[in-house]
């Protein structure tokens, strides 16, 4: 059976990705992935609130079905998600990283409230509880794990540190990263240390040109949180 491996980013423009037209030069293995693979050109979100959205991801129903229409309402611990399929198909399931379906904000997501996945370091809404440089999440007991460096880095190596476990089972694992979404408590989009000065006035999306605003403010650090995690989330995906 094939492994299976599922990278989530949080808040990202599709064209902050060089494959759909990004100039920057932002995201070389993403647009490597894509040129040896499969590229879809036209994709919406079922969507446009997280929870809601990933509850769809991890389910396949719509909110009518699920109950969460909104942030801050659990997913049912009843309600089958990939983990529950891929485990009755004999995988080990594992999951890092933000959750936003349990409705626990900043505290533990308790195990009922995980989806059904075996493994778990992760945490409901992760930019409650971490910064930039200050990753924490929760692992399986609840107890909180500090993780050194940049947040997604962190969470690329301990997904790293997962993958790289003997086991007698196929994996499916689900990363979850933040970035680039904003960082709440200061409105901000802090980049990985010395990546924002690349992007400071380089090129601005027609959209966010023409409403200008404060995107000019935000744009290097948020080019910079899109460049910094999918140049080091190669390292996940080559082992």
């Amino acid at each position: 059976m094939t492994n299976v491996l599922v990278f989530l980013s949080d808040q990202q423009r599709f064209d902050s990705v060089g494959a759909y037209g990004n100039p920057l030069d932002l995201t070389p293995e993403l647009d490597r992935a894509a040129a040896g693979g499969m590229l879809v050109s036209h994709a919406f979100t079922p969507q446009p609130v997280c929870a809601p959205a990933r509850a769809m991801l991890q389910t396949g129903q719509y909110q009518n079905r699920t109950g969460v229409y909104r942030n801050g309402i659990p997913l049912p611990p009843d309600v089958p998600t990939l983990a529950h399929h891929f485990t009755a198909a004999g995988y080990q399931t594992g999951y890092i990283g933000k959750w936003h379906l349990a409705g626990t904000d900043s505290a533990p997501v308790p195990p009922h409230l995980r989806g059904g996945y075996d493994y778990w370091l992760a945490a409901d809404v992760v930019e409650f509880i971490s910064d930039a440089y200050d990753a924490r999440l929760y692992d399986g007991d609840g107890a909180e794990v500090r993780l050194p460096g940049y947040r997604a880095d962190a969470y690329v190596d301990a997904a790293i540190r997962w993958l790289a476990q003997p086991r007698q089972a196929p994996f499916f694992l689900f990363l979850s990263l933040i970035e680039p979404h904003h960082q709440n408590t200061r409105d901000d989009y802090p980049a990985p240390a010395g990546y924002a000065d690349r992007y400071a006035d380089r090129w601005t999306p027609p959209d966010l040109a023409a409403l200008g605003g404060s995107t000019s403010e935000h744009l290097a650090g948020y080019w910079a949180w899109s460049s910094g995690w999918t140049r080091r989330s190669a390292g996940c995906w080559t082992r």
